[in-house]
C-alpha cells in the first residue's frame, strides 16, 4: 500500500511540470552535394503537428516521426506533395495554436509523449487539463486529423471496461474520448509497483547491449524491445489497398488492442489485427513476470542513482522507479490475450467536417527484425527496469536480411498521416518501394488512356520507368515489358498508354531510377503489379 501511495505522489509531483515552453529541433541533410532536377509543379504542403511534450520524462520516438516525415516529398501524376512538420507542445495547444488553419493533422507518438500525457491528463478536473483536451477535440471536430501510436492511441480511446487499477484509472480519465474505439489493455490489474504477472508492460523492459551502427538519429532505434509481429491487414481501406501482401511485420512494444463498437455512430474500419497465434503463446516470445522486492529502500537508492547520472530534474521521480532494485524472476507466465484482436483502426468523425482518426497499437516507426527469441536476464541483486529484464538472442544479423529493417514500415506512418490529412485516396505515398503506378479508374478503359506514376522525390536526378504485361483472359500473362521511361519530373509522372497488344487486360508497375554523381540507384521490382485495367474494343 505504501508503494501505491508513493506512486500517486510521484504522478502528482510530475503534473506540476506538465506544461512547458515550446522548442524546435531540426535535422540537417548531409547528403552528397549534387545537382537536383528542377520541379516546376506547385507542391501542396501537408502540415502535420507532432506532439512532443514529455511530462514524465520517459523516452519516446517523437524525433523518429520527424525524421521520417519532415520534408518527405512525392509526386503522383502531375500533383506533388510534401510533409511540413512542426513540433507542438502543451503550451502551444493551450495558446490555441492547434487549429485547422495551421495544421492538417496532429500526430501523437507513444512512450514519454502519449503514455505520459494519458497518465498525467488523468487529473481532468484541473482547468489547464480540461482546456488542453478541449482544444484537441475541437481540432478534430473542426475537421483536423489525428493519428496516434501506442500511448498516442490510448490518449484518444477510453478503456473497454471499468478500470481496476491506478494506471487503468489514469488512462481512462486521461482519454480525449473523441474516438468511438475502445482500448483493450491486456491484464494490467496487478500491483502497479510490481511488474504484473500478467502485464503487457513487461515487454517494455529489455536489456540492449548490441545496437546497430546507425547515425545519431537512427541509433535511438537500434534497441530491441517488444516483439516484431506479422499482422494481417485489411486491404479494403486506402491506407493498405495498394500493398501487395496480406500481412506485414511491425514492431509491438506493449500497445493496446483497439475494439470498435458493434453499432458505431460513424464510419470505422479495422485496418489490421494482432496475429492469430498470440505473442504470449509463441514459444520464442513467451515471457515470465518479475516481482519488485526492493521496497522503499530500493526506490531511494534508485533516486540517488538517478541524480548521480545527472538526469534532468523533472526525471528524478520516474527514474527512482526505473532504477530501483531489486526484482526477482518468477515462474508465472504472462498472458496477453491479444490474439486476433484489432490493432489498427481508422474512423471519420460523425459531423459535416469529417475529421479523420487513425489509431495504432503497434509501432510502425520502429525497426523490425527476423529470427531470434527472448531470454530472461540473470537474476541478481541488481536487477532493475532501467537495465532490463529480458534480451533478444540469435536474431538474424541486420546485414543478412534483404529487407531494410530500419524503415520497413515507415510507409505505413506516411500513408496514415496523408490519409488523416484528407489527401485523395489515390494520392497517398507509395507502398511497395520508392514508386508505384496509381490505381487506374475506371477499370474499363479505351485503347488509349493515361497512366500515372507515384514516386518519392530524391536528391538525385530521378526518372521513372513503366512496365506492363498483357492477358486475353486475366489468367495467363505475357512477360513484363518496358513501355518507356519518363526522364522529366517537372510535369509529373505521366504516360499515354496505347494498348500495344489490343483489347484485353493490362497490369503495370514502375521502377524509380536515381542518378547520383558516382552511381545509379534502381529500386527492386515489386512483388506484384501495382494496377490493372481492362481495355475494350473502341
Amino acid at each position: 500500500m505504501k508503494l501505491k501511495i508513493l506512486a500517486i505522489l510521484i504522478i502528482l509531483t510530475m503534473v506540476g511540470s506538465t506544461f512547458v515552453a515550446s522548442a524546435d529541433v531540426k535535422y540537417n541533410d548531409d547528403s552528397e552535394n549534387i545537382v537536383v532536377a528542377n520541379n516546376y509543379m506547385e507542391t501542396k504542403e501537408v502540415k502535420i503537428a507532432i506532439l512532443c511534450e514529455e511530462p514524465i520524462g520517459w523516452g519516446s520516438a517523437k524525433f523518429v516521426f520527424i525524421y521520417l516525415l519532415d520534408n518527405y516529398r512525392w509526386t503522383v501524376g502531375n500533383r506533388s506533395y510534401e510533409f511540413d512538420i512542426t513540433e507542438i507542445y502543451d503550451e502551444d495547444i493551450l495558446k490555441g495554436r492547434l487549429t485547422i488553419n495551421n495544421f492538417d493533422a496532429l500526430l501523437v507518438p507513444g512512450g514519454g509523449v502519449g503514455d505520459a500525457e494519458s497518465l498525467v491528463k488523468g487529473f481532468r478536473h484541473l482547468p489547464k487539463v480540461k482546456k488542453w483536451k478541449n482544444q484537441i477535440v475541437n481540432f478534430i471536430k473542426e475537421g483536423g486529423g489525428y493519428t496516434g501510436y501506442c500511448g498516442g492511441a490510448s490518449l484518444m480511446a477510453q478503456l473497454d471496461r471499468k478500470p481496476e487499477s491506478l494506471i487503468e484509472w489514469q488512462f481512462d480519465r486521461g482519454s480525449l474520448g473523441a474516438s468511438c474505439v475502445k482500448m483493450f489493455l491486456p491484464n494490467t490489474t496487478a500491483d502497479r509497483f510490481e511488474l504484473s504477472r500478467e502485464s503487457t508492460m513487461a515487454y517494455l523492459w529489455f536489456h540492449n547491449d548490441d545496437k546497430p551502427d546507425y547515425n545519431e538519429v537512427e541509433d535511438m532505434l537500434g534497441f530491441r524491445s517488444g516483439v516484431p509481429v506479422d499482422i494481417p491487414i485489411s486491404k479494403d481501406h486506402p491506407i493498405f489497398d495498394d500493398f501487395s501482401e496480406n500481412a506485414t511485420r511491425v514492431s509491438w512494444v506493449g500497445g493496446p488492442a483497439l475494439i470498435p463498437p458493434v453499432n458505431p455512430d460513424r464510419e470505422v474500419h479495422i485496418l489490421a489485427r494482432y496475429p492469430e497465434k498470440g505473442i504470449s503463446d509463441n514459444e520464442s516470445t513467451s515471457i515470465n513476470a518479475w516481482r519488485y522486492t526492493g521496497g522503499i529502500r530500493g526506490l531511494i537508492k534508485g533516486l540517488i542513482k538517478s541524480i548521480s547520472m545527472n538526469r534532468r530534474s523533472n526525471d528524478f521521480e520516474a527514474s527512482a522507479y526505473f532504477m530501483a532494485g531489486d526484482w526477482e524472476y518468477t515462474n508465472r507466465k504472462i498472458e496477453l490475450n491479444l490474439s486476433n484482436k484489432p490493432c489498427m483502426t481508422a474512423e471519420i468523425y460523425p459531423n459535416n467536417n469529417k475529421g479523420r482518426i487513425v489509431l495504432s497499437g503497434p509501432h510502425p516507426e520502429y525497426p523490425v527484425w527476423w529470427g531470434g527469441h527472448i531470454e530472461p536476464m540473470p537474476d541478481t541483486d541488481k536487477n532493475c527496469l532501467y537495465e532490463g529484464f529480458f534480451k533478444w538472442t540469435n536474431i538474424t544479423p541486420f546485414d543478412e536480411t534483404p529487407e531494410n529493417e530500419l524503415s520497413h514500415t515507415w510507409w505505413i506512418v506516411r500513408r496514415q498521416a496523408a490519409w488523416v490529412a484528407k489527401l485523395l485516396d489515390n494520392d497517398l505515398p507509395p507502398v511497395n518501394g520508392a514508386s508505384q503506378i496509381s490505381d487506374i479508374y475506371p477499370y474499363e478503359q479505351p485503347s488509349i488512356f493515361t497512366v500515372e506514376g507515384n514516386a518519392e522525390a530524391s536528391i538525385g536526378l530521378t526518372s521513372l520507368s513503366l512496365y506492363y504485361r498483357y492477358s486475353e483472359d486475366n489468367s495467363s500473362w505475357s512477360e513484363w515489358e518496358s513501355y518507356g521511361t519518363d526522364t522529366d519530373d517537372s510535369d509529373g509522372w505521366l504516360w499515354e498508354f496505347n494498348s500495344p497488344d489490343g483489347p484485353g487486360y493490362y497490369q503495370f508497375y514502375s521502377i524509380r531510377n536515381v542518378e547520383y554523381k558516382s552511381h545509379i540507384e534502381t529500386e527492386n521490382i515489386p512483388p506484384g503489379p501495382d494496377a490493372i485495367v481492362h481495355v475494350d474494343e473502341d
